[in-house]
């Protein structure tokens, strides 16, 4: 059992992207200290036993520095009176306390309790959404989406959304804005995906950060489709059981996805079709690629024609899936990295570990397994 040895508190004011006694009726009780209080980005995610700029690799129990600690969620600052409290557990107080947010925003503190909702909770900029844990505050019941992300600055943190089969998607941001963390969130049993973050018109540096979830029996666990660079970090998910793909990203570029447990979803634990520069470092993909068509199946797969697109997998496990460990189908790209992947029990009909087939650069460190890249393209692989 690690222990939490560093908390350290970095208060940034963004520049954009783009304890109290209860208060029942969700207006801010005001009996916080004088002056202005921030609520801190936790650099250090709550319940992590990892230094700051570290991730935790769910499967092996490790801390690793993160290769991209600069990206990610930038934090931002509330007024120190604007704390709210929702001491009924009903739609109806929530959605009061919701409104009676000033402009500046606030935190909103949720109860232990099961909120049964019949409507999306929408989020607007600078609100902290904070439950008092997984499993302990829980939100069930909408039909459609669970959670809305509708500006920037938002923070959703400790706690459980359920949709019992019935609700479509958990956390959805599509009119999303950038500056997004979400943390310690347990999201289940959905029709659509888990986390599914959209935007329409292409943005620069939107710092989202996706780190200690676990998201389970959704359609994709993480969906991003972010439009040009998303700084983003997806890091120390449980992404499992999910019935296509444990992170879907498309279209985006400057991601990071490291110390994930991506096992057991059906088509592959991560796919990247046309996205650019993702890098893939430290974590565990296994037993992936559920149905009978192995040539289909994989750890990881990049499907899609983008001549700018470069793949980093560097020290990952990706053994053990019902096919390849990556694959890409149907593709062109400029650059894949190759270093020190684990890929035994994971191969296609013919033995290969790893298809590179339609890359212009493959940069080999260590021994990845047995690569194709199809016949007489040997000279686009260096081998280091």
């Amino acid at each position: 059992m690690y222990k939490l040895i560093y908390i350290i508190f970095l208060i940034l004011i963004l520049n954009g992207c783009g304890s109290s006694s209860s208060s029942a009726s969700g207006v801010a009780d005001g009996s916080g200290d004088s002056g202005t209080v921030h609520d801190p980005y936790l650099e250090v995610p709550e319940n992590s036993p990892c230094k700051g700029g570290e991730f935790y690799r769910i499967k092996t129990k490790e801390c690793r520095a993160l290769k991209h600690p600069g990206w990610g969620f930038a934090g931002f600052e509330v007024p120190s009176e604007n704390l709210f409290r929702v001491a009924e557990c009903t739609q109806e107080a929530l959605e009061k306390t919701l409104s009676a947010l000033p402009g500046e925003g606030g935190k909103v503190l949720l109860p232990e309790c099961t909120f049964v909702i019949d409507d999306t909770i929408g989020l607007y900029d600078n609100v902290i959404f904070e439950g008092a844990g997984t499993g302990k505050t829980v939100i069930t019941g909408a039909p459609d989406d669970i959670l809305s992300l509708r500006g920037k600055n938002i923070i959703v943190r400790g706690m459980t959304l359920d949709g019992k089969g019935k609700s479509l998607g958990g956390i959805v941001g599509t009119n999303n804005k950038g500056n997004i963390l979400i943390e310690n969130v347990e999201i289940k049993d959905l029709r659509g995906s888990g986390i599914y973050l959209v935007t329409a018109q292409p943005q620069e540096n939107c710092n989202i950060t996706i780190r200690q979830n676990s998201i389970s029996k959704t359609l994709h666990g993480i969906v991003v489709k972010m439009l040009r660079s998303a700084k983003m970090l997806i890091y120390s998910n449980n992404l499992f059981d999910n019935r296509e793909y444990g992170i879907d990203m498309s279209t985006t570029s400057d991601i990071e996805v490291s110390g994930n447990y991506m096992h057991d979803n059906y088509y592959a634990g991560a796919k990247s079709p046309a996205a650019d520069a993702i890098y893939y470092y430290r974590n565990d993909i296994n037993y992936n690629g559920k149905g009978d068509d192995r040539d289909n199946r994989a750890g990881i797969v990049y499907m899609g024609t983008n001549a700018d697109a470069k793949i980093y997998l560097e020290e990952n496990d990706m053994r053990n899936n019902n096919g390849l460990a990556y694959a890409s189908w149907g593709a062109h790209f400029h650059y894949l990295l190759l270093k020190n992947n684990l890929s035994d029990g994971s191969y296609d009909s013919n033995g290969y570990n790893i298809r590179a087939t339609g890359i212009d650069v493959v940069d080999v460190y260590g021994d990845n397994g047995k690569i194709w890249v199809g016949e007489g393209n040997q000279d686009v692989i260096v081998y280091h």
